[in-house]
């Protein structure tokens, strides 16, 4: 169930917080002497030749932005800087950028202008930027679902967080509307109930968190006392069945594919596809049952016999994304072993980063796939309390 070659062996090096605090601020440090007020930040030859000057929050200057921004505000930085004069450029930007894309009606929370204005909301809120928000979002009311990326699911996690910034009941109102469309577009099936996503023309079950179950799940968690109890025993009932029918168990404990009903056993074990994404999604949910805490457990297990990912240290596809789900199990569990195993894929981190950031000659500034995430990671190691950044804190 591993395709071995994506993943590298664990090498033996000891915790040092200093090393951890050290290779934060060399992240922030290359950040900042990289930024350009005109075209914000390089693209990385990593990524697969996607344009210099990107703007979202996947792998744009949005999620950059906002990394630092929390950096700071947490105190992993003592560094100074200030980009709420770069928001009405970055604003702009993004609105030309993103009307490019495939799925520009949508409210979407990685590539579009609401994910954007939601930044400007927390570092220079102004009602024109609320109501922007709140519009990109209201037009995913009559559009496809999508997922998390595209859709619904990442309008709704953008109605949680504009409530801690705005106090306005529209937030929980558009939350609920959207909540009871999303719980009835779950299609009863053997493996319990799932969505088919109509995604790039095709239309599939998948399962993780950036395009399929867990992340239409995510906002749902993050907006728990906005479900009735009705909707909450759905949930929690969706996850616990899905979870368990759709895991591929061995030895090495268990792993999703990235779809339901894959006849081929799983070979990625990342974030975005695989067991790592489905702990990290599922091990904050405020509900138990013995075989939700097994399979949980068995995902965390999977994820660190499988041992960092070659791809390098970034959070969707790399080894910072996976030690989220050992931060994770440790703290649902209060296991120390499982701190100790995430604190040993940072340090290997630390070194993927170094390595990479010396062939190249600078960093990779991406939320999702680049540095900075990263650096969000040590941080949460240093402190062993994991937040996913942008979903379980904005």
């Amino acid at each position: 169930m591993l395709e071995q070659s994506r993943h590298i062996g664990l090498p033996p090096i000891a915790w040092n917080p200093d090393a951890a605090r050290n290779a934060i601020d060399e992240i922030v440090a290359d950040a900042l002497d990289h930024f350009s007020s005109d075209n914000f930040w390089p693209s990385h030859p990593a990524e697969d030749r996607v344009p210099h000057g990107q703007t979202g929050f996947y792998y744009g200057a949005t999620g950059t932005i906002w990394a630092l921004h929390y950096l700071q505000q947490v105190g992993a930085t003592t560094r100074a800087f200030d980009f709420r004069g770069n928001l009405p450029h970055l604003v702009a930007a993004n609105r030309k950028e993103f009307a490019r894309r495939m799925y520009r009606r949508h409210g979407s929370f990685h590539f579009g202008d609401m994910g954007t204005a939601l930044l400007a909301m927390r570092l220079d809120p102004t009602a024109e930027y609320a109501d922007h928000v709140h519009q990109r979002a209201q037009a995913n009311n009559k559009l496809p679902i999508r997922e998390f990326m595209w859709g619904m699911a990442g309008s709704m996690l953008a109605c949680v967080h504009m409530a801690g910034l705005e106090p306005s009941p529209r937030w929980r109102d558009l939350f609920q509307l959207q909540a009871a469309r999303l719980l009835k577009d779950l299609r009863d099936s053997d493996d319990g109930p799932l969505w088919i996503q109509a995604l790039y023309g095709r239309k599939l079950p998948w399962l993780g968190p950036v395009h399929g179950f867990a992340g239409n799940m995510i906002p749902l968690l993050a907006g728990w006392s906005w479900l009735d109890p009705q909707q909450q025993m759905r949930v929690q009932d969706a996850i616990c069945r899905v979870l368990v029918a759709t895991a591929w168990q061995s030895p090495m404990g268990a792993n999703w594919a990235a779809r339901a009903k894959e006849e081929e056993a799983p070979k990625m074990c990342q974030h975005c596809h695989g067991a790592a994404g489905m702990v990290t999604s599922f091990a904050s949910a405020p509900f138990t049952t013995p075989e939700f805490e097994d399979i949980l457990r068995k995902g965390a297990a999977f994820t660190w016999e499988a041992g960092p990912l070659a791809k390098g240290s970034n959070l969707c596809h790399g080894t910072g994304g996976n030690g989220y789900a050992l931060l994770k199990i440790h703290a649902r569990t209060g296991d120390r072993i499982w701190l100790d195993r995430a604190r040993g894929f940072a340090m290997t981190a630390i070194e993927q980063c170094d390595e990479t950031r010396k062939h190249v000659g600078r960093g990779r500034y991406s939320l999702w796939t680049g540095d900075i995430g990263l650096a969000v990671y040590l941080w949460d190691c240093l402190t062993a309390r994991p937040n996913f950044p942008t979903i379980d804190v904005f």
